[in-house]
């Protein structure tokens, strides 16, 4: 933390009636870093309908979403769904498990209304083939109380940058049944370099757009984080041009930010470490917790709760808070 400094001599000349309205602000106490990203293998998304490749949605550097057409193959289309459990089986009325909350979650993530409970009931197999049909897929095609397997691919999250696009148009898909390839799988996520002295607090780090929560060691380890950052285009960016371990710049700051009050630098006299004193317009000198500083602003909080008004640009210094 950089904590001001007394005034200049030169500005000791000053008026000491002159006073100076103190205002509030909120401090994040924002911070540059680099994280430093841990990876895996890229991922594929991966089909297993046969046949040759018809349309293609698929573009490099471009998002592929839960409920996107990837593809269509012979004329069927394939469907992207984001579930923690791939679907690995055609699912049938009663069927249980992890596969089944998985296809209730991405259901319920594209707004339908649906409980998510891991049984395969009457309602969800509807949701399901309703979802299916909108999106192309033929009543003819749907056996009754079936949700088949190969109308769909598994994609990791609700939204995924595309790395590199696989299916040919008028080619048949390959016996891999690949149809498109995401950014590696990211396994974990630290700050190359924690800043000094940070404001304590539960922190976020900021990248582009997305915020994700990190722990009090500065690494990214919850699922939700990390799927949060893996889904970003900042991140397919990193890791496709990454020599060697990739990292990602982001902005590390207190998830609730704090209220502090601003005054000039000058009103502060007996600095010790944190703690200073300011001279209220009148009354007696408040004792002061500096907090940090910026642009010839100081950032404090009286000791005491109460907030400031009007304090002395430059105090009586004979006045101690102490």
């Amino acid at each position: 933390m950089t904590l001001p400094v007394d005034a200049p001599a030169a500005l000791q000349t000053a008026t000491p009636a002159t006073t100076v309205r103190v205002t509030e602000r909120t401090d994040a106490d924002e911070r540059q870093v680099q994280l430093t990203l841990d990876t895996g293998a890229p991922r594929a998304v991966v089909t297993t309908r046969t046949g040759t490749v018809t349309s293609s949605a698929c573009s490099t550097g471009a998002p592929l979403r839960n409920g996107d057409v990837i593809a269509r193959i012979d004329g069927a289309p394939v469907i992207a769904l984001a579930t923690d459990v791939p679907l690995w089986r055609d699912l049938t009325l009663d069927d249980r498990g992890d596969d089944v909350r998985g296809l209730q979650s991405a259901l319920a993530a594209s707004g339908i209304e649906i409980g998510v409970d891991g049984v395969l009931g009457k309602h969800t197999i509807r949701a399901a083939q309703q979802f299916l049909v909108d999106r192309g897929v033929l009543r003819t095609d749907l056996p009754d109380g079936v949700v088949p397997r190969a109308a769909v691919s598994w994609v990791p999250a609700a939204e995924n940058t595309v790395r590199s696009c696989t299916a040919v148009v008028g080619a048949p898909v390959g016996a891999d049944g690949v149809l498109a390839e995401l950014p590696a799988e990211l396994r974990g996520a630290r700050i190359e370099s924690v800043p000094l002295d940070p404001v304590p607090g539960d922190r976020v780090l900021q990248v582009g757009g997305s915020a994700a929560a990190i722990g009090a060691d500065s690494v990214v380890s919850s699922p939700e984080a990390l799927a949060k950052l893996a889904a970003l285009p900042e991140y397919a960016a990193a890791v496709a041009s990454a020599d060697g371990v990739p990292t990602l710049p982001a902005t590390w700051s207190l998830a609730r930010p704090r209220t502090v009050q601003v005054l000039p630098p000058t009103a502060l006299f007996a600095i010790e470490g944190e703690r200073a004193c300011v001279q209220p317009w009148k009354g007696k000198a408040v004792a002061v917790e500096v907090l940090g500083s910026e642009l010839g602003q100081a950032f404090v909080r009286a000791l005491d709760g109460r907030p400031l008004d009007r304090v002395r640009a430059v105090p009586e210094r004979r006045r101690s808070c102490r």
